[in-house]
């Protein structure tokens, strides 16, 4: 959690591709909590992460409001995702939900994500292609750079 923290607010918020792609990976550090962990946990989490990259990305609320509606869905996400017979402490990845399921679950959180990051930075509809733009980028740019972190992990012990 820290390190993608780190990666965020040091190498990632200076990356800024045509000017509409932003990486941001801050919402991986939702992607594997522990299911035990449960909706009030994870969004206290969420919350936190939030709070500690809008220190440091001057963006006051905007990253904590969007981390903690993401914490949110993603209770409901695993509660339907995630095989029933799973330990109680299991972590999502790509080997308890397979690669297609895991796939799916990075996707539509980080679509969220980056949806309620941008309306909120915008707090507007006024420049709709603006706003359709930077998060088509980002979201694209995002989603790549998580799946690549994600496939260098090594792989679950047996």
């Amino acid at each position: 959690m820290l390190l993608v923290i780190f990666l965020q607010v040091f190498l990632f918020n200076h990356i800024n591709l045509w000017g509409y792609a932003v990486p941001l990976l801050g919402v991986m550090v939702l992607f594997r909590l522990p299911l035990n962990v449960g909706c009030i946990g994870s969004m206290c989490v969420a919350f936190a992460t939030g709070v500690v990259l809008d220190a440091f990305s001057n963006t006051p609320g905007v990253a904590a409001g969007a981390m903690t509606a993401t914490a949110f869905v993603q209770y409901y996400m695993l509660r339907a995702m995630v095989p029933k017979d799973a330990v109680e402490d299991a972590v999502p990845d790509r080997h308890l939900l397979g690669y297609y399921k895991y796939f799916w679950y990075m996707a539509i959180l980080m679509a969220v994500h980056h949806l309620l990051y941008f309306v909120l930075e915008a707090f507007s509809f006024f420049n709709l292609a603006d706003l359709a733009l930077r998060f088509a980028g980002s979201y694209v740019l995002s989603l790549l750079l998580a799946w690549a972190l994600e496939m260098l992990r090594p792989a679950k012990a047996q």
